[in-house]
């Protein structure tokens, strides 16, 4: 793949995932479709484009391929599984968070500057929405057990998935001409 595609390729990935953060705003709006079936797709969807800006890279980077399966593993699971409730979705979105965090982490040690910046601002932006949603988690189960999942609750998941997608499409498309012209570290 010439220089050219690789970057090609690399943006428009980071332009993908950022457009999944207005996505999500759906989240809260739609009512007839299930929020883990929105949340598992939108997961699916980040996953597969991340995989695929991955492979786009020269070397391919092993612990950001790990944050792009985390994403599509956790999606799947969500969309296959029809029985899930609340408390599990909420904890797989915390998983979700903290393993993304850790593999961006990584990441960002093998990768050459000013990449890594970008990589550990998309790291850190991930794990603060995990621990936030950490923190959050006596209250959001409380509420859950008492109403049921409510307005409120679907709104925050919304904006922690546009938030983290807002970080991931920011670094792949501030990355794309870095990453795509960068000699295998492998």
């Amino acid at each position: 793949m010439s220089t050219g595609a690789r970057t090609a390729v690399i943006r428009w990935a980071g332009v993908l995932i950022f457009l999944l953060a207005f996505g999500s705003a759906i989240l809260p709006l739609s009512s007839e479709i299930p929020a883990r079936r929105v949340i598992g797709l939108l997961l699916i969807a980040a996953g597969a484009i991340e995989l695929g800006a991955v492979f786009a890279r020269r070397g391919h980077h092993i612990p950001a391929g790990i944050a792009a399966v985390a994403s599509l593993l956790a999606g799947l699971r969500l969309e296959l599984d029809a029985n899930v409730n609340f408390p599990t979705i909420l904890n797989f979105v915390i998983l979700w968070l903290v393993v993304r965090s850790a593999a961006l982490f990584f990441s960002a040690r093998h990768s050459p500057k000013p990449l890594c910046t970008w990589v550990y601002f998309a790291a850190a932006v991930d794990f603060l929405l995990g621990v936030m949603l950490l923190a959050g988690l006596p209250i959001a189960v409380l509420v859950y057990g008492l109403f049921g999942t409510t307005d409120d609750i679907i709104a925050t998941f919304a904006w922690i998935f546009a938030a983290s997608f807002v970080a991931a499409g920011l670094l792949l498309i501030a990355a794309a001409p870095m990453e795509a012209s960068e000699i295998d570290q492998g």
